[in-house]
């Protein structure tokens, strides 16, 4: 591998410029011919947070160590013949310390919403992508992405006592800002793995031939990506397989589906890090509807907790009741049960970050986004 480095950018070059990819494991894929000498250059601008208030938040990375994190990036990301560039570097006052020093009080749900209160919206590239760099998230976070609005990606150098961070965290959310979600069958430390005993910490990680094919589609696009919102084509999911499986060779593929439902197919099909030209089979659909994947709408980790508390907690006593959740068509109250482990008829938002967390995409979107 070669790299080239100028003032504002750090480029990586393969030296191979033409390789086959292997199926992904788990699915039926069509063996393709990526041609990655047909580069995609997405511009990144890194905004370095600085804070008299906060040493969390006062970056010390120096332009070169965040160019040799982008090198390492780029490492992982050649597989896909997409290289990050960086436009530039900026030194960015963090314009919210108090709220990043509640937050940290209190990280699981908190953190992400507080982080993205200390961006200004005004520095950010318009025609690219941004990473906001922060010193120390402590152990609540190391990296995330947030879609809505400006489809930011905020990373640390260090994570609390696990010290500093491995560049692939930033690779890993870089990749969800091209439409890669965590994986659902995929193992082996690959990229988009969440956490778990199976990921460990190495300089790069393999991505699979579907995941390119899904991250190159939306770097086409030169922005992050954004969830689309679709609807399920029928209201029961045990409908669902037979209703895209139009041809009924027991697996669903985007082209077979009616035209009106293939965005719904290509985004459960993506949810499942499938490309458009993969399929999947009744197994690996029940395997991803039994995991809590619901086929439609956007999914929601942690930190959509904050966003719950503020539309249902009407007395705000930090907790919800089944009576402020009687929304009968609300994520919130078709989960209830669920969420409430310990059986009181009361969420805490304790109680929905750790069942957000095991059950990583609850995916429906809440009454009127």
């Amino acid at each position: 591998m070669l790299y080239m480095q100028t003032q504002s950018r750090t480029i990586l070059f393969a030296v191979a410029s033409l390789v086959f990819l292997p199926a992904a494991p788990c699915c039926t894929a069509q063996t393709e011919e990526v041609d990655i000498q047909k580069r995609i250059h997405l511009p990144v601008r890194v905004h370095r947070l600085q804070s008299d208030q906060d040493a969390r938040l006062n970056c010390s990375f120096t332009d070169d160590e965040i160019r040799e994190q982008f090198a390492a990036v780029n490492e992982t990301w050649v597989q896909a013949g997409i290289v990050w560039e960086i436009e530039s570097i900026v030194n960015s006052e963090a314009l919210a310390p108090e709220a990043f020093k509640t937050a940290m009080l209190n990280p699981r749900g908190n953190l992400a919403p507080a982080m993205v209160k200390n961006v200004g919206r005004d520095t950010l590239l318009s025609a690219g992508f941004n990473v906001v760099v922060a010193e120390d998230y402590g152990l609540g976070m190391g990296g995330v992405f947030i879609p809505a609005p400006d489809g930011l990606v905020f990373f640390a150098r260090k994570r609390g006592t696990r010290g500093e961070q491995k560049p692939v965290v930033l690779a890993h959310e870089l990749g969800h800002t091209l439409g890669l979600p965590h994986t659902v069958f995929e193992k082996k430390n690959n990229l988009m793995m969440g956490a778990g005993p199976s990921r460990v910490p190495t300089r790069t990680k393999p991505i699979t031939a579907s995941q390119i094919k899904i991250a190159r589609h939306y770097a086409m696009t030169g922005k992050p990506f954004s969830p689309p919102r679709v609807q399920s084509p029928v209201k029961n999911k045990e409908d669902l397989f037979e209703t895209l499986d139009t041809n009924h060779d027991g697996s669903i593929t985007v082209s077979e589906a009616k035209e009106e439902h293939r965005p719904f197919a290509l985004n459960f099909l993506r949810k499942a890090s499938r490309a458009p030209s993969d399929s999947l089979t009744r197994k690996q659909f029940d395997f991803i509807i039994q995991r809590g994947v619901n086929p439609g709408g956007r999914a929601y980790g942690p930190n959509v907790v904050p966003k719950i508390f503020a539309r249902f907690d009407r007395n705000n006593d930090d907790q919800l009741t089944r009576e402020e959740a009687n929304n009968k068509s609300s994520l919130v109250n078709r989960s209830f049960g669920k969420w409430d482990i310990d059986g009181d008829n009361i969420l805490t938002r304790e109680e929905i970050t750790t069942s957000l967390e095991k059950d990583h995409a609850a995916q429906e979107l809440l009454p009127g986004e």
